[in-house]
């Protein structure tokens, strides 16, 4: 029987409801109309029983020593991820340490993971990582671009293309004429309105939070670390100092279900995403991500 085309990822049946989640099966299989509701309802219910009785075994999992001083041994390395600019941009308004961070007991809210993507990961990784190169691979500061496609489509429009779904608008700045290099305009420079474009910054990060760790950015390479047998590893931790900080840096997930993630026995950890009752394997189509910009120029003379 022929391979569809795609790629295999698990969905976290406990971070859903039975609603969303019939729903994502729907909308997102390959052929819907194979989609079984009955198995997938079942599937659901399953996970929902084991979560149940995890509440009770697990209750504390994701309770005590959560971090730990970084070693000695890897301070060089996080004065270079201090440097990078990038890491600095990235927090600069977050209280923020970097640790060991037991992936063992940090709660994750992302849904959805790639099984390909964790293997290409792991790949990277290798079979014996030291540790230095497990630090470098959750804190990189010495990352290589992503290949990406980009073009003017249009007089006020242009695009931008990758094969990694990370493609982001990052932001619109104002930028002065000692800003701009490697440009010749044929006059004197005003400014410049740049539209960025561009890629996350990609740390492992968490953000510690009524006793709790939730998993900020790096599921992937979360998850490829557990695979390959790592639990204590090098870690931004965020620190949340004030309650307008919540709605700031938390996940959307949590900021709109905070008890479920924050206070509730046993929420969803990192081990759950490779557990065949508690996540179903979806073969989901190959996409690329597009990023589309538009601007307009108005010109006018006033009294």
């Amino acid at each position: 029987m022929p391979v569809s085309p795609g790629e295999d990822h698990r969905y976290l049946l406990p971070r859903s409801s039975l609603d969303s989640y019939l729903e994502f099966a729907a909308d997102y299989s390959l052929d819907p109309a194979e989609v079984n509701r009955r198995e997938h309802a079942e599937a659901w219910k399953a996970a929902d029983l084991l979560m149940r009785s995890l509440r009770e075994s697990e209750a504390d999992r994701a309770e005590g020593e959560t971090t730990k001083p970084l070693p000695k041994k890897m301070k060089d390395l996080s004065a270079k991820v201090e440097a990078d600019p990038v890491f600095q941009k990235a927090f600069e308004d977050a209280s923020w340490e970097i640790r060991l961070v037991d992936l063992h007991k940090v709660v994750v809210s992302q849904k959805l993971v790639s099984e390909a993507h964790i293997a290409r990961l792991r790949d990277r990784l290798g079979p014996f990582p030291s540790d230095r190169e497990c630090f470098r691979f959750c804190l990189p500061y010495d990352r290589q671009p992503t290949p990406h496609r980009m073009s003017r489509i249009d007089d006020g429009e242009f695009a931008f293309v990758s094969d990694s779904n990370d493609l982001r608008f990052l932001e619109a700045v104002l930028l002065r004429p000692d800003q701009i290099v490697g440009y010749q305009s044929t006059g004197p420079i005003a400014g410049a309105v740049a539209l960025i474009v561009g890629y996350g910054s990609n740390y492992l990060s968490v953000i510690e939070a009524h006793g709790r760790l939730v998993l900020n950015n790096g599921h992937h390479r979360a998850c490829a670390l557990v695979a390959s047998g790592k639990r204590w590893v090098p870690c931004v931790v965020q620190k949340i100092t004030h309650p307008g900080e919540f709605a700031v840096h938390m996940p959307r997930a949590v900021r709109n279900n905070a008890d479920f993630y924050l206070s509730e026995p046993r929420p969803p950890a990192v081990a759950d995403y490779f557990d065949p009752i508690l996540s179903k394997r979806f073969r989901l189509g190959l996409t690329t991500k597009h990023v589309r910009l538009r601007y307009s120029v108005d010109e006018k003379d006033m009294p």
